[in-house]
């Protein structure tokens, strides 16, 4: 099965790609047989584990400081199994996983208890914290400049 990982540094804004074929396990982290190296404070050498199982990805966190899936806190050493959509979360990235070879299959997600008590802005701040410092200035840049003309335009 072959993989596409993506890693935005939550620092700077960078993008790091690698592709890789997945044959059984591959560790993530500060390591230097990472296939994707993510080096930062927090960054175990090695962070988290996907491996295959039947037709899927699974993530299982190996480090002290936390791996999250989708906002939901990871349990150290259990597997959970990755859906087309997720973001897994370590400390300083956000890391997207691509599966270009497997249709995306539909996902009915069930929400967890905590999920569902969230407040119903929850799906606006997840998005607004996936865009880097960058990005956001120049949305807001953006937005005002629009505004501007706006009320030159009206004059």
């Amino acid at each position: 099965m072959e993989l596409l990982i993506s890693a935005r540094s939550e620092a700077d804004g960078e993008l790091s790609s690698a592709r890789f074929s997945l044959d059984g396990a591959v560790t993530l982290g500060r390591g230097a047989e990472s296939p994707l190296l993510l080096d930062g404070n927090g960054i175990s050498r090695e962070h988290l584990r996907l491996h295959s199982e039947d037709d899927g990805v699974l993530v299982t966190d190996l480090s002290s400081n936390g791996t999250w899936l989708n906002s939901t806190r990871l349990k150290r050493g259990e597997p959970r199994l990755l859906a087309p959509a997720d973001t897994i979360k370590i400390p300083g990235f956000e890391i997207h996983i691509e599966l270009p070879n497997n249709p995306a299959k539909p996902v009915l997600k069930v929400p967890a208890e905590s999920e569902r008590t969230r407040g119903s802005f929850e799906f606006a701040r997840a998005f607004v914290a996936s865009f880097s410092r960058i990005e956001k200035f120049l949305i807001a840049f953006a937005l005002t400049t629009l505004l501007l003309v706006g009320v030159y335009l009206s004059a």
